[in-house]
């Protein structure tokens, strides 16, 4: 696991170095660089997950929680990082209203993710009462 951690820093660094570097003659081409660095770190993430899912799974069936209440808060996490870097990659162009619909739009699709969970809860209150 430290090995992700310590190449997902290490492009970082290098990008931000690079884009540093790039921003005082071309900021479109520092902007683009950016995005790609954000791809290649998601790229060393993606060979991580599997060994998450896999515990995530085991939990799931020591627990007995089923895997409809459970998938949504896997994709809440994953739209608040996927919202929080396009909105940083918004502010970064000096885009700050496309910054804020991006943040609004993420939070409304977390919204619309977590209708399952809502939905089981009313159902558990309505079988209390």
């Amino acid at each position: 696991m430290t090995d992700i951690l310590w190449k997902a820093i290490a492009i970082c660094l290098i990008g931000a170095l690079l884009a540093v570097f790039l921003k005082k003659t071309s900021p479109d081409v520092a902007l683009v660089l950016a995005a790609c660095v954000c791809v290649a770190v998601l790229a060393v993430i993606v060979r991580g997950l599997e060994e998450v899912w896999q515990f995530l799974t085991e939990v799931l069936e020591r627990g007995g929680m089923t895997q409809e209440l459970f998938s949504p808060l896997i994709k809440i996490v994953g739209i608040a990082l996927i919202t929080r870097t396009a909105g940083e990659l918004c502010r970064d162009a000096g885009q700050g209203a496309l910054s804020g619909i991006v943040e609004t739009v993420g939070g409304f699709a977390a919204i619309l993710v977590s209708i399952p969970l809502f939905r089981a809860a009313w159902d558990l209150l309505e079988g209390l009462l």
